[in-house]
């Protein structure tokens, strides 16, 4: 039996890579035929283009002028990960094409990512695997819808998109909630698919820094608390600051904090798990903490300050609440973190993957 992946493979960003290969290389493993379709979503191609001047302010052209080279370097190495350690269809395919792949593959896996979440993709539907002709072939793993509540608008094309689906296996639990507002109906709650890779499987992977004794700054979303709280984690610690997602506007306005510009996958990875210490508001900033075992304190907010649910979920699953960090007050050493009651906790979602994968892709 043959399964087709489908998820944000080709986005420049570190979780949606580390996803999609995990998710692809745990399948294999379990001695699943998995690959992960290409699939090439037109609005998220020009999303990440390196350089582009469309709908662009002056200061958004002079500034993608001035990180053009880190970006070229930072596409090419994370393009080169997926070439050399993910399985992917021989075939590219978008809107035009990808019903021929009907014919490729037995089932069809959407996720993890925030592949139903509408503001992704421009709505690009084939994430909600409208292409697929049999609702039997139709399942998510772990699959975000990255909001509260969908939009009033979008209501009753979600709600035919996802009552199409044989299995639906969920991120979080808002996303639980959402569909059973939609459909009246429960969904499995799934752990990325980071954890169903352990530790040392990650740490294969990792590439050493030159440096040592660190703190790692890694920043998606907005932050008046992180870049404060590090230099405060700093004077108690005497560690130096890096920081991921650095560009070279970022660097000239703190001077103070070491710049990481196009770290590849590899050395991402890295950073990781040899930090003394992380600061992170990014769910897979946290995920990866918990997984190296770090020091780590994370500021639970989206962009819009609204509680990240993504990583609410997996610090309630973890039991490391304590971890969580709303003001510089919460700088302190003695943070309890038991990493054995995570471990746990991760070992038995597992499991939980283990059996949905069990049902779902061994029934006719």
């Amino acid at each position: 039996m043959k399964t087709g992946i489908i998820t944000f493979h080709r986005a420049i960003n570190y979780g949606a890579v580390l996803q999609t290969y995990a998710l692809q290389m745990y399948l294999n493993n379990y001695g699943y035929d998995a690959e992960v379709i290409d699939y090439r979503c037109d609005y998220m191609e020009n999303f990440y283009k390196i350089f582009s001047v469309k709908n662009k302010s002056i200061k958004q052209v002079i500034r993608g002028l001035m990180n053009f080279g880190y970006a070229y370097k930072k596409k090419k190495a994370f393009y080169r990960f997926l070439n050399q350690n993910v399985k992917m269809s021989a075939k590219v395919y978008n809107k035009s094409n990808i019903r021929e792949s009907n014919y490729q593959y037995d089932k069809f896996i959407t996720g993890s990512d925030q592949v139903f979440n509408y503001a992704c993709s421009r709505f690009d539907k084939n994430y909600f695997l409208d292409f697929v002709e049999s609702s039997d072939k139709k399942l998510s793993y772990a699959a975000s819808f990255g909001m509260q509540s969908v939009p009033g608008e979008y209501v009753e094309e979600y709600k035919r998109l996802l009552s199409t689906f044989y299995e639906l296996s969920i991120r979080e639990t808002d996303g639980q909630q959402i569909v059973k507002n939609l459909l009246g109906k429960e969904t499995e709650l799934s752990v990325d698919p980071v954890f169903l890779l352990k530790a040392e499987d990650w740490e294969r992977l990792a590439k050493k820094p030159k440096m040592e004794h660190y703190i790692l700054i890694y920043k998606l979303n907005t932050s008046n608390l992180i870049f404060d709280f590090a230099r405060k984690l700093a004077k108690l610690t005497g560690a130096k600051i890096v920081a991921l997602n650095f560009d070279v506007v970022d660097q000239i306005k703190t001077p103070d904090i070491k710049g990481l510009h196009s770290a590849s996958i590899e050395e991402f990875l890295g950073y990781f798990k040899y930090a003394d210490y992380v600061v992170t508001n990014s769910f897979h900033g946290t995920a990866f903490s918990v997984i190296f075992h770090k020091n780590f304190y994370v500021e639970a907010l989206q962009k819009d300050f609204k509680p990240n649910d993504r990583v609410e979920s997996l610090l309630n699953l973890t039991e490391l609440n304590t971890c969580k960090i709303k003001t510089l007050d919460d700088c302190k050493l003695n943070v309890n973190r038991d990493f054995d009651v995570a471990d746990s906790q991760i070992t038995k979602q597992r499991v939980k993957a283990k059996q949905y994968f069990e049902r779902v892709l061994n029934e006719n």
